[in-house]
C-alpha cells in the first residue's frame, strides 16, 4: 500500500466534513433569517389594525380577518416560520421523531394561514375547525422539539448561549402554550373560557415561539457536524 493510499481517505474526510460544515452553517442561517423575517408582517398586522380591537382580548386570528390585508400579512409571517421549520428538520442529523414533528409543525403553519377562522358571533365552520386544530399543533409542538433538541445536544452546547438559552426558552414557550390551550378549551365546549386575556396570551406565546425557533436552529443544528 502506498504513501498516497494511505493518505487519500483523511483527506477526503475532510473534505466532506468541509462541505458539511459549510451546509450545516447555511441551513442555520436560513432557518435564523426566516424566523427574524416573519416578525415585520405579524407587527404590521398590529398596526394596520382597527382601533376598535383589543389586542388583549382579540386573538390574532381575529385580527387577521377584520384587518385590510390581514390574511396576506398573516400567510407571510406563517410562511416564514414554516420555511424555518423545514430548514430546521433538514439540518438536524437523525433525530427522526424530531424531523417529524418539525414536518408537522412546518404544515400546521401553512394550514393555519390557508384556512381562516370564523368571524365573531358566527357558527364555527371547516375552515375554522381546521385553522382551531392547526393553531394548538403550532403551539404545543416547538416545545416538545426544544426539549428534544436539548436532551440530545445539552452535553455539547452547555457553554454556549444558545445552549443555555434553550432550555429556558422551551419551559417559557412550553409553559405559555399550555396555558393557552387550557384557556381555550371550556369555550369549545360552549362553556366561559377562563381569565386569562386571550389576546396578550396568544401574542406572548407567538412571541415566544419565534424566539425559540431561532434558539433551536442555533443550538441545534450546528452540531450535526459532530455526529456525522
Amino acid at each position: 500500500m502506498t504513501t498516497v493510499t494511505l493518505l487519500r481517505p483523511p483527506a477526503a474526510t475532510a473534505s466532506n466534513a468541509g462541505i458539511t460544515a459549510r451546509a450545516t452553517a447555511r441551513t442555520t442561517h436560513l432557518a435564523v433569517a426566516a424566523a427574524v423575517v416573519s416578525v415585520p408582517p405579524i407587527v404590521l398586522l398590529h398596526l394596520d389594525a382597527p382601533a376598535r380591537l383589543s389586542a388583549a382580548t382579540t386573538t390574532i386570528s381575529d385580527y387577521v380577518i377584520q384587518t385590510p390585508w390581514g390574511e396576506p400579512l398573516f400567510g407571510l409571517t406563517t410562511g416564514a416560520l414554516a420555511v424555518a421549520g423545514v430548514a430546521m428538520a433538514r439540518g438536524l442529523a437523525g433525530a427522526t421523531a424530531v424531523k417529524a414533528m418539525l414536518a408537522g409543525w412546518s404544515l400546521a403553519l401553512v394550514l393555519a394561514a390557508v384556512f381562516p377562522t370564523n368571524p365573531p358571533g358566527t357558527p364555527g365552520t371547516a375552515s375554522s375547525t381546521i385553522h382551531l386544530i392547526a393553531g394548538a399543533a403550532i403551539f404545543a409542538l416547538l416545545p416538545i422539539v426544544g426539549l428534544a433538541v436539548w436532551r440530545r445536544t445539552r452535553s455539547a452546547t452547555s457553554r454556549t448561549w444558545p445552549g443555555r438559552a434553550l432550555p429556558i426558552t422551551t419551559a417559557i414557550s412550553g409553559a405559555l402554550s399550555t396555558a393557552l390551550i387550557v384557556n381555550r378549551v371550556p369555550g369549545l365546549f360552549g362553556l366561559d373560557q377562563l381569565s386569562l386575556p386571550p389576546g396578550l396570551l396568544q401574542r406572548a406565546a407567538g412571541a415566544v415561539v419565534i424566539a425559540l425557533t431561532m434558539v433551536i436552529a442555533l443550538a441545534g443544528l450546528p452540531l450535526r457536524t459532530q455526529r456525522r
